[in-house]
């Protein structure tokens, strides 16, 4: 019998599997696909993710893969531009942000779990996890052929899928979700080392991103939150791509591959994280930005989280209702505020007038552009009851 079978080898699937193999756990890992497959996605590790990257020990191989960035720019609603530097972490001053693809993150992050001492089997598509007392069956089947797994624990890490979920019962419907669309393109002029993040020319509440995966390559793409259930962001994406800001530099750019769309699941606040002898991590759990959509950083870090707990499980032999509710309320601690504030701050953005005073005011004052691309980039919220007033007022006073 395994110690823990992860469900799931995206960033956070994998992650947990890396931290439990590596404290010596008996790690099953197992995904729907081989890899190496593709991910849609925007591709962007924030500092917080480079920091997860640096403590899995993958930072110096994705440097021979990535595209640092350093610095972040914003277009308001009404075209105003700020930018600022991105603030390195501090245990990798040298590179404060990556692009990835995909592609290649995840087949790494996989090989590492792997390296680790985590077993990995593709091509099992799960259709039910049962809980027994003395632990949880993963049943599916691979290749043809039916697959019966049983471990202590299960993490759950299926990204926006909700099927087994909602077939588990732990989700009783398809909760709201971002949809979004990318595609990489060639060719693209005017690239560097800048993030850009436009909230013009796009659905509002949404955003459009420019993300330098090269020198002359991008991954460029349109995020928004839906009213409608069979919403995309495809249509959105091609009128963004095609819109005045973008015409210079999309003038010779050849588009390299499919435009791909996807959902993104940013409901955290209200989604569960755990079932009997189950834990739930990354965009499983809603972990995904509310603002950007950005969730690599959420996944790798609640991975980490939900290794610790199912380790201190394990020694234990204890897992009760109220040790997994201890890693919720650890998830909670961790991320909420954080979620809170983004979500009031895209509420927010359905005025726009609100986006284009901050960065009017962003650009007269140096501190509260950094402060900002902190925000964005998942940095310290500000906490508490949230009014424009008082978030207005802790932007714009200067750090003691």
């Amino acid at each position: 019998m395994d110690d823990v079978i992860v469900v799931g080898a995206g960033p956070g699937g994998s992650a947990a599997a890396h931290y439990l193999a590596q404290r010596g756990a008996r790690v099953t890992l197992i995904d729907k696909a081989h890899f190496p497959r593709d991910k849609t996605c925007g591709d962007g590790l924030t500092p917080r993710a480079v920091a997860m990257l640096q403590d899995i020990g993958l930072l110096d191989e994705l440097l021979h893969i990535g595209h640092v960035v350093r610095q972040f720019e914003v277009f308001a609603p009404n075209g105003a531009r700020t930018s600022a530097p991105i603030r390195a972490g501090s245990q990798t001053p040298a590179v404060p942000a990556l692009v990835v693809p995909r592609l290649r993150l995840d087949d790494a992050l996989r090989q590492r779990a792997i390296a680790s001492g985590a077993a990995f089997f593709p091509d099992v598509h799960v259709s039910e996890l049962r809980p027994e007392a003395d632990g949880v069956w993963v049943i599916g089947s691979s290749q043809r052929a039916s697959f019966r797994r049983k471990a202590h624990l299960a993490v759950i890490a299926t990204g926006a899928s909700t099927s087994l979920l909602i077939r588990m019962g732990v989700l009783k419907q398809q909760p709201q979700v971002l949809v979004a669309a990318r595609a990489y393109f060639e060719d693209v002029r005017g690239l560097g080392d800048t993030w850009t993040l436009r909230f013009d020319h796009v659905p509002m509440p949404g955003y459009g991103w420019v993300f330098p995966t090269g020198s002359s390559s991008a991954n460029i793409g349109v995020g928004y939150f839906k009213e409608q259930r069979r919403a995309s962001a495809v249509a959105p994406f091609e009128r963004f791509i095609h819109s005045p800001p973008l015409r210079d530099m999309m003038i010779s750019a050849k588009q390299a591959g499919p435009v791909k769309g996807f959902p993104l699941r940013d409901d955290f606040l209200t989604a569960p994280t755990f079932a009997a002898r189950t834990l739930i991590v990354g965009e499983a759990a809603g972990l995904v930005n509310p603002l950007t959509g950005e969730g690599i950083d959420y996944a790798l870090e609640s991975g980490r989280i939900a290794a610790t707990h199912a380790l201190a499980m394990l020694h234990d032999g204890d897992f009760s209702t109220e040790r997994l509710h201890a890693y919720d309320t650890a998830l909670r601690a961790h991320f909420q505020a954080l979620f809170a504030f983004c979500l009031t701050v895209r509420r927010w953005a359905m005025r726009p007038w609100v986006l284009n005073g901050l960065v009017m005011l962003a650009n007269r004052r140096t501190d509260l552009r950094a402060r900002l691309v902190d925000v964005v980039l998942g940095g310290a919220p500000i906490t508490g009851k949230l009014t424009v007033r008082r978030v207005l007022k802790a932007l714009l006073t200067p750090k003691q």
